[in-house]
């Protein structure tokens, strides 16, 4: 297929052309939209031979069209379904062009389209050429002036980049504003917004004494669920000043917050577009995990204003040099608001459960990837948490003082620039003095890396050696080794740390490397504390061990692996049973439970040790995938625990129950999660009075992290479950978001068939144009509902099939993002595997768009 072409990153080239600046006019009517753009365009003097100007543009009608104000006749020019192509000699120039769109029929959420009223833009990575006729590419960045048009009482607010210069009212009922923004942008940042929205404004002093306006706008109505959202704007503009010295650059800071949006929310320069799910929340509609999401992902587009605003890509193979590195500092701003070993442990959840299997299967990929065929498939758990764990790695090397004098030096380098992963690490490895040229392996070598460990304890010598060998988990014959930091800690018998020599750092570089450590006994190893490196450890721990780790480690993130590891040994070795012996509880485990449930340590760390791995995550660990035993195991593991610890668990329970007064910060958070933790083990138990108990939470909840738990465990858990349903239905039908959770707990339902997601579609809040909508019934089905959607007779494929068909037919971008779910073939039993090759044999025979059809064909043939 020739529209399916790949890009390789050995091809780069600067363009031919530079466009200094660009002046933009957008004019919305109700059926009609048109864009004139003057571009002013030099040549790349680079080039010695004349090229033909040559932009991008697509669904799009080219109307008008002059080189230095003089119309050009059809003999120079050529336009396509993609491309204007220009025939000059001209060195220095203006093109003005013309064109006619209808953002009011695009529905796949890029260049400008329609999310309700609200007309809004989406241009990353390759919306821009949807809007106008554009060199669309990172590496081309120009100074914007931006006028937009519209009906005043249709549209009262009109925004886009930078500072307001000018507004007015024009003829019949219209008026303008223009924008100008100081700061030369790659056309991926432009953003516009036209609609009838309410605004809640505030001001920031930053830390040189400039006040900045800060204006969030919502949909009438929602002016109460943007208080969190303020405030967590204020902390990261605070917390970037106080980390890493860097102060906001314009006089306003803009969020708009829209219903159909395909991300999380996109940085433009000054006029941030969310999701609405990323801006609204309060107490009532909102989850504690709806509150940490919009903190975390406010911090993340803010952030992105000098990491991929002010300093960006050179072109989309870079991906990870913005995104990696702001999901870092991401991550460490919420360690600092909430709890940073908490959150540490929910970041290395994500990796595992998402991030691991894609580099283990038919997406794998670099960080860096090499080639694609459309950049929207690599926006990617790889790129974006992967790419914050090489980052979190050079931190780690360099050390917190060096890694700022990297960042200050990064700046420094390159402020106004799109530049590559090497300068990145060039500016870390000249500020630190520390020689990063094999760390840059991490970049350009996917799979995840394993590391065996063999050790062994010599009594008369009193040592304790081990050897690390490096090696990928996939099959990579080009495997090169890394460098990797290492933590780790060695624990005596009475469960006190061993003084080390290195202090529990170790870099490793060589393929295979042996340590020796003094110890006057054996020791019981810790390995990869804090997750220092996203690594496969290979070390086999016992039940005895592992439970002593459990107690024991001062490092949190290993004390819950430890729990992690014993639910997934007790699970798999349920699963393996052979035909008609019985399932049973390993003692060690019962009681390493029934320890952690009464010790005084921290709600929300006790909550995730408690919790048990997800299915998906326990089939991942077998080579052919077992979803009815795995649900069987899981389902006996929790219902025995729930039973053997019952008392403790319901008194505790109790006590958290009878904390009434709702707060937002970490402790609270954390009480709540306990509680709902341990509300889900009552729900697996034989407890006489528990749909009581269940209905009395749902029914008195003053929150929505309490009302949402009682809710899902009701409908997981009985038959009979309309009248619940219903009653949520109506108490929330008004409130867009928590109808959304509605479909989702459904969808994740036990025993949900087909039939009843085709019921789910038909429930008069589905709309499978919207990207929220398509997230809270299908992917909730495919990520909770594994068993149904992987039915031995097929049914769940061709459902998914189906639905990426009828998607991708307009929103390539969410048609490919469930597409990624049909990667397991590999994993499959017969039976299945079958099934599932004869969907994707079905859906590459379709004519599918890029994005869709290059995650098949690699699901397929990978």
């Amino acid at each position: 297929m020739s529209e399916n072409k790949e890009i390789f990153l050995k091809d780069y080239q600067e363009p031919y052309f530079w466009i200094k600046n660009i002046d933009l006019d957008i004019d919305i009517y109700e059926n009609e939209t048109f864009v004139l753009c003057e571009l002013t365009i030099e040549r790349n003097k680079n080039f010695s031979e004349k090229h033909d100007l040559v932009l991008d543009g697509h669904d799009m009608k080219l109307l008008n069209i002059e080189l230095n104000n003089v119309p050009l006749h059809d003999d120079h020019y050529e336009v396509d379904d993609e491309k204007l192509i220009i025939k000059t000699h001209e060195d220095y120039f203006t093109l003005s062009t013309k064109v006619e769109i209808h953002p009011e029929k695009n529905l796949s959420g890029e260049g400008l389209y329609q999310s309700g009223a609200i007309f809004c833009t989406q241009c990353e990575a390759e919306g821009f050429r949807k809007i106008t006729y554009y060199l669309d590419r990172p590496d081309v960045m120009a100074s914007f002036k931006t006028t937009v048009r519209g009906d005043k009482k249709q549209f009262p607010v009109l925004l886009s980049n930078g500072n307001k210069i000018d507004s007015g009212d024009l003829d019949n009922g219209r008026h303008y504003t223009t924008w100008e923004d100081p700061f030369k942008k790659p056309s991926y940042l432009f953003a516009a917004v036209a609609g009838d929205l309410a605004v809640v404004k505030d001001t920031y002093k930053t830390i040189s004494g400039r006040n900045v306006a800060l204006e969030i706008f919502v949909d009438h109505g929602n002016e109460d669920k943007t208080h969190h959202a303020m405030e967590s704007l204020k902390n990261s503009m605070k917390w970037d000043e106080d980390v890493f010295g860097l102060e906001y650059d314009l006089d306003i800071y803009m969020i708009v917050a829209v219903d159909s949006f395909n991300m999380g929310a996109m940085e433009n320069k000054g006029l941030n577009i969310f999701n609405s799910a990323y801006v609204l929340a309060k107490q009532e509609t909102a989850t504690d995990r709806d509150f940490q999401g919009v903190e975390g992902v406010i911090g993340h587009e803010y952030f992105h204003n000098w990491t991929g605003n002010r300093v960006t890509c050179r072109d989309w193979f870079q991906l990870t040099l913005k995104e990696g590195l702001t999901v870092f500092r991401d991550q460490e701003f919420s360690s600092d608001m909430l709890s940073r070993e908490v959150k540490r442990i929910e970041d290395v959840q994500g990796l595992r459960n998402f991030q691991f299997p894609e580099d283990a299967g038919p997406m794998s990929h670099p960080i860096k990837p090499k080639s694609y065929i459309e950049i929207n498939n690599f926006y990617s758990a790889t790129v974006y948490e992967k790419g914050a764990e090489v980052i979190r790695m050079i931190h780690t090397i360099i050390g917190k003082e060096n890694f700022r004098k990297g960042m200050d030096l990064y700046f420094q380098r390159h402020d106004g620039q799109a530049v590559t992963t090497e300068d990145f690490v060039a500016a870390m490895s000249d500020a630190s003095g520390i020689d990063l040229e094999q760390f840059k392996v991490w970049y350009d070598q996917n799979g995840t890396p394993r590391l065996d460990i063999h050790s062994q304890y010599d009594e008369n010598k009193k040592e304790f050696s081990f050897t690390i060998k490096q090696s990928a988990t996939l099959n990579n014959d080009q495997f090169n080794a890394l460098h990797i930091p290492f933590r780790y800690g060695l624990l005596n018998s009475d469960g006190k740390e061993i003084k080390l020599a290195d202090g529990g750092m170790i870099q490793l570089k060589k393929p295979e490397e042996t340590f020796v450590v003094k110890s006057e006994t054996a020791p019981t190893p810790s390995w990869n504390r804090g997750f220092s490196a996203p690594v496969v450890v290979n070390y086999e721990l016992n039940d005895e061990q592992l439970t002593f780790l459990m107690a024991n480690d001062c490092d949190a993130y290993n004390r819950y692996d430890s729990a992690v590891s014993l639910y997934q040994k007790e699970i798999i070795k349920m699963v393996q049973l052979e035909e008609g012996e019985e399932l049973g509880l390993n003692e060690k485990l019962s009681q390493a439970f029934g320890a952690i449930l009464k010790d005084k340590i921290d709600p929300s760390f006790k909550s995730l040790i408690l919790t048990l791995p997800t299915e998906d995550y326990i089939n991942e660990q077998l080579p052919i995938h077992d979803y009815e035993n795995v649900y069987t195991a899981i389902e006996f593991l929790k219902s025995t625990l729930a039973n053997e610890h019952l008392e403790t668990i319901v008194d505790m329970y109790n006590d958290l129950n009878n904390v009434k007064e709702f707060k937002l910060d970490a402790y609270s958070m954390g009480q709540r999660a306990l509680k709902n933790t341990l509300l889900s083990y009552i729900a697996a138990s034989d407890l006489e009075d528990k749909e009581e108990l269940l209905k009395a939470q749902f029914i008195n909840a003053n929150n929505m992290t309490d009302e949402l738990a009682a809710f899902k465990n009701i409908v997981h858990t009985f038959e009979e479950i309309d009248e619940t349903v219903e009653k949520f239905k109506q108490k929330w039908q008004k409130e867009e978001l928590v109808m959304q959770k509605w479909v989702a707990v459904q969808a994740m339902r036990p025993g949900i068939t087909v039939t009843d997601m085709q019921a789910l579609e038909n429930n008069g809040v589905y709309n499978n144009k919207i990207p929220n909508h398509v997230r809270s019934l299908l992917r909730s089905f495919l990520r909770g509902n594994p068993r149904a959607f992987n039915a031995e007779d097929g049914s769940g494929y061709k459902y998914i099939a189906d639905k990426i068909i009828e998607i991708d037919a307009y929103n390539p971008q969410i048609a490919s993002g469930l597409s990624r779910s049909l990667r397991h073939l590999k994993h499959l039993d017969e039976g299945r595997a079958s099934k599932l090759k004869e969907q994707l044999q079905r859906l590459l025979d379709q004519k599918l768009s890029k994005d869709t059809f290059e995650v098949i064909n690699r699901n397929l043939n990978n």
